[in-house]
């Protein structure tokens, strides 16, 4: 499964998690005010527990967390990394 595959049920989850709802999935959601750092520690929860397994926050970058588009091509590039091939949606 791709990002662009993941990004419509990222945008999903930042409504129903964050009750945020996303301008578009190229919109900034850290410029744009939309969500701070506790947020996105909820989102990043939240997504480990949809698609059911740990992001690797190990070498974290925000950049890869500022649009929906970016945080789904980082759980998809993150899924396959980890050997879990398609993360469950």
């Amino acid at each position: 499964m791709s990002g662009g595959d993941l990004t419509p049920r990222i945008v999903e989850l930042i409504a129903d998690v964050l009750q945020v709802e996303v301008p578009t999935p190229e919109t900034d959601l850290i410029d744009a005010g939309l969500i701070d750092s506790l947020a996105l520690v909820s989102l990043i929860g939240e997504i480990e527990h949809e698609f059911a397994f740990l992001l690797p926050l190990d070498d974290f970058d925000l950049d890869r967390f500022r649009t929906a588009e970016q945080i789904a091509a980082f759980v998809a590039a993150s899924a396959a990394a980890d050997g879990v091939g398609t993360p469950a949606a």
